[in-house]
Parts: structure tokens; sequence; C-alpha cells
């Protein structure tokens, strides 16, 4: 297994994470999550009829900048790692 998949995300599915990030009586349907996904608002993935959402995904975070701390944070590792000599 490689150092980045090692420190990519967990899938969760979309009714859990929509929980975390909304407020109980304003929770989106899956439907409306799924829709997200597919216009590359959030990272996720459909597969078959289920949808699930990347656990590092922040409702109100724009998708550039979660992007952007993601890579930070999988080179800072790299860079840690190589410094240290630990694998």
């Amino acid at each position: 297994m490689s150092l980045l998949n090692r420190n990519k995300a967990k899938l969760m599915k979309a009714r859990l994470w929509a929980k975390r990030e909304f407020e109980n009586d304003s929770v989106p349907q899956n439907r409306t999550i799924k829709n997200w996904i597919l216009r590359g608002d959030i990272k996720g993935k459909v597969i078959g009829r289920r949808t699930y959402v990347y656990e590092d995904q922040y409702y109100d975070m724009i998708q550039e900048v979660s992007d952007c701390v993601s890579s930070l944070i999988a080179e800072s590792v790299i860079v840690d790692r190589g410094v240290n000599g630990k694998a």
C-alpha cells in the first residue's frame, strides 16, 4: 500500500455525512447529495444505488480549498517521513 493511499479519506454513507454537516431539521435528501457529487460540489462516489461522501468533505468549504488542504497534508506527511526516515 502506498503512502498516498494510506492517507486517503474513507467513504461514509451520505446520510451520516449529512447528519454531521447539517442541523437535524435541515438534512438534505440523499438525491440532493448525489447531485452535489455528480456536479463536483463535494467528493464522493455513487456505487449502484448507494451514495457515499469522503469523510474529509465539509459542506461549507469550497472544493478548491478542500483539495488544497488535502494536498498539503499529503505532502507534509511525505516530507516528514523522508526527513525522519520512517516508512
